[in-house]
């Protein structure tokens, strides 16, 4: 089923809709709930309540990539809930860093006034990477947030190797000047 088909289904509020991005999607979404928690009990948690923020958004959102959609719901409910659990009260810790694969464009946080920077960067990145095509902004994703090899980036979407290298260089200049307008480099 592709996306378009699936998004029709929830803003038809077709309970189908949940069980087929579920069935597409549910594994990397597992997979990128892995990378913030700590338990595959707790990455199973934040999948399910992915799906229901999912349901909740969908409409009167209408997402143009649905992958990405769901891939940044899956981040901030997965960072959320690894915050949670590693408040002060219990025991302390950090999150990983969640842009930290973009690392030669962005700068490192530690205090405060850098948690904010780094909520402006990420509001940033997600107003950029609307300003992207979408065969540049799947690339992008798959490889920064899903930390797909460029190789199998190529393979998934039948591209060849050189166009995904072009494609994620052309990004990575294009997000560098992006953040500097913003001044946020």
């Amino acid at each position: 089923m592709t996306d378009q088909q699936i998004i029709a289904l929830f803003q038809q509020r077709d309970e189908q809709a949940v069980h087929e991005t579920f069935r597409k999607y549910g594994a990397a979404c597992l997979r990128n709930a892995r990378k913030y928690l700590n338990t595959q009990e707790d990455a199973e948690e934040c999948v399910n309540d992915v799906m229901m923020k999912l349901w909740r958004a969908i409409p009167p959102a209408a997402p143009e990539n649905l992958e990405a959609f769901l891939a940044t719901i899956t981040q901030r409910t997965a960072i959320d809930m690894q915050s949670k659990a590693s408040a002060q009260k219990r025991g302390g810790g950090r999150s990983p860093v969640p842009l930290d694969g973009i690392s030669e464009a962005v700068p490192a946080s530690e205090g405060v006034e850098d948690i904010i920077q780094q909520r402006l960067l990420t509001e940033a990145v997600e107003r950029f990477l609307d300003t992207l095509s979408d065969d540049a902004q799947t690339i992008f994703t798959e490889r920064w947030h899903n930390e797909t090899a460029p190789r199998d980036i190529a393979r998934k979407f039948g591209l060849s190797g050189p166009h995904v290298r072009k494609s994620l260089m052309r990004t990575r200049r294009k997000l560098e000047a992006y953040l500097k307008k913003e001044g946020l480099l």
